[in-house]
């Protein structure tokens, strides 16, 4: 039986991997890592209520705890901020891309990465992604690179 020669091999190859389904991926964790580590305010939060407004959610919380925040920054225990972002649109399984964001709940404590959003005081968006709420991936590092 005759081979197959190596280039149409390699184009079947390429050909399968564009097919639905066939890849399944997202960032690797250490792009999270960066993303956490990259953020300006970190908290333990406690979500009060969200609100859908247009195609983004507000959601009002309560401060736990201030685990990071820039030498200027004011926020205390006991404060209330609100969080604003958009959630992505469906997309079809198997198509790579980073981990999406999820809609928080009333009564959920989690611990939130994020970043000011610039002239609006005590309002957030997420900075890490579909990482931005916990949990801690900071000690994960790019293979290699330097800590």
């Amino acid at each position: 039986m005759p081979r197959a020669p190596w280039p149409i091999l390699l184009l079947t190859g390429a050909l399968a991997g564009l097919m639905p389904g066939a890849a399944q991926a997202e960032l690797p964790p250490w792009a999270y890592g960066e993303q956490q580590r990259q953020a300006k305010v970190v908290m333990k939060l406690k979500v009060q209520g969200v609100v859908p407004v247009g195609g983004e959610l507000k959601a009002r919380c309560w401060v736990l705890k201030v685990l990071r925040q820039p030498p200027s920054g004011q926020l205390r225990t006991g404060q209330r901020v609100e969080l604003r972002y958009t959630l992505p649109n469906w997309r079809q399984p198997g198509l790579v891309g980073p981990s999406p964001l999820r809609a928080l709940n009333p009564g959920e404590e989690i611990t939130a990465w994020l970043n000011p959003i610039a002239g609006e005081r005590g309002h957030f968006a997420p900075a890490a992604g579909g990482r931005s709420f916990g949990p801690a991936m900071e000690q994960v590092w790019e293979p290699g690179a330097q800590k």
